[in-house]
């Protein structure tokens, strides 16, 4: 199972328990995660056998409604509560020059984190985005004065820096909104919570 399915589908299940496969198939298919995370529908419900394999999540109950099959819910351990803070983390703090997923993530279940930690993460995202864009300009010289590698080549590092000068100009405009007190977070305290 990939990364991002586990990621995706443990957050999914923090966010909604006790849940079952069938609503989290359901409403991350509103997510549109089959095209941002290359999820497919069948693989939601590996990714929650896989999880509790793994003492991620367990079972909290089944209901049955009529005639349908019944449907087995599931809720978050307290290892998965740490394994999904170090998934989420590690997404956050780290860029990748050619994946979107990343931020699609980010921006689904930062309010797990704190306010605080997720400011900090864009601002950390903002300047390692200088950094790739620089060395994307050292690529695309590189290319120019190669006598082997097509010209053409420097589109890849171009598309790559014109990608990450949008993810960072998002992560500016969501730092400025949350530092306004834009969304809820795990922080803030429970009375003050806007719903997300």
């Amino acid at each position: 199972m990939s990364s991002p399915t586990r990621l995706v589908v443990l957050g999914a299940v923090h966010q909604f328990q006790p849940v079952h496969g069938y609503f989290l198939r359901r409403e991350l298919m509103t997510w549109l995660v089959d095209e941002w995370a290359n999820i497919q529908p069948g693989s939601i419900y590996n990714a929650l056998r896989s999880l509790e394999q793994d003492g991620y999540v367990r079972e909290s109950g089944t209901e049955s409604d009529g005639k349908r099959p019944a449907r087995t819910s599931y809720t978050i351990t307290p290892a998965g509560e740490v394994e999904l803070m170090r998934m989420l983390r590690d997404t956050l703090w780290n860029v990748e020059p050619f994946d979107t997923q990343a931020v699609m993530v980010i921006a689904s279940f930062m309010f797990i984190l704190s306010r605080q930690e997720v400011i900090a993460g864009l601002e950390h995202r903002i300047s390692k985005i200088d950094a790739i864009v620089l060395t994307n300009g050292f690529h695309i010289e590189d290319t120019a004065r190669s006598e082997t590698t097509p010209k053409y080549v420097r589109e890849i590092f171009e598309l790559s820096t014109a990608r990450l000068k949008a993810e960072q100009e998002w992560a500016r405009s969501l730092a400025e909104r949350l530092r306004q007190g834009e969304y809820s977070f795990a922080d803030d305290p429970r009375e003050e919570r806007p719903r997300r």
